[in-house]
C-alpha cells in the first residue's frame, strides 16, 4: 500500500462490490483485503443486480433519502417498519412513518 493514494471514494451496495471484485478476480489474483471483501459480498449480497438497479431507481425517487441511506437499504432490505426505523435512526432520523412504510413496501417487493 506504500505509495498509493485514494483517488476517489464512494459508497457501494454489496451487489455492486461483488460485481467489481468478480471482474477483478477474472483478470488476476485479488489482494488479501479485496478477497475478504469479495467473500463478504458473496455471503451477504441478498439481491440480484437487475432487481437492485430497479430498487435503487425507485428509492432515489423518494424525496429526502441520501445516498448512504439508500445503500444501506439495498444491502439490508428491511421487510418490516422496525428494521427500517433502525437503519434510518443513524442517517435520516427525521423520516416520517409514511416514507418508511413506502420504503418497506419497495424493499420487501424487491427482496422476493
Amino acid at each position: 500500500m506504500i505509495g498509493k493514494k485514494i483517488v476517489s471514494q464512494k459508497n457501494l451496495p454489496l451487489f455492486e462490490l461483488k460485481q467489481i471484485l468478480s471482474e477483478r478476480n477474472k483478470d488476476g489474483e485479488l489482494t488479501y483485503e479485496q478477497q475478504a471483501a469479495f467473500d463478504y459480498a458473496k455471503k451477504f449480497a441478498k439481491i440480484t443486480p437487475a432487481k437492485a438497479e430497479k430498487l435503487l431507481k425507485d428509492l432515489k425517487g423518494i424525496e429526502g433519502l441520501d445516498e448512504d441511506f439508500i445503500t444501506k437499504l439495498i444491502d439490508i432490505l428491511p421487510t418490516d417498519l422496525d428494521t427500517a426505523k433502525m437503519i434510518a435512526y443513524r442517517t435520516n432520523p427525521n423520516l416520517d412513518d409514511e416514507k418508511l412504510k413506502q420504503i418497506v413496501e419497495l424493499t420487501s417487493k424487491h427482496a422476493k
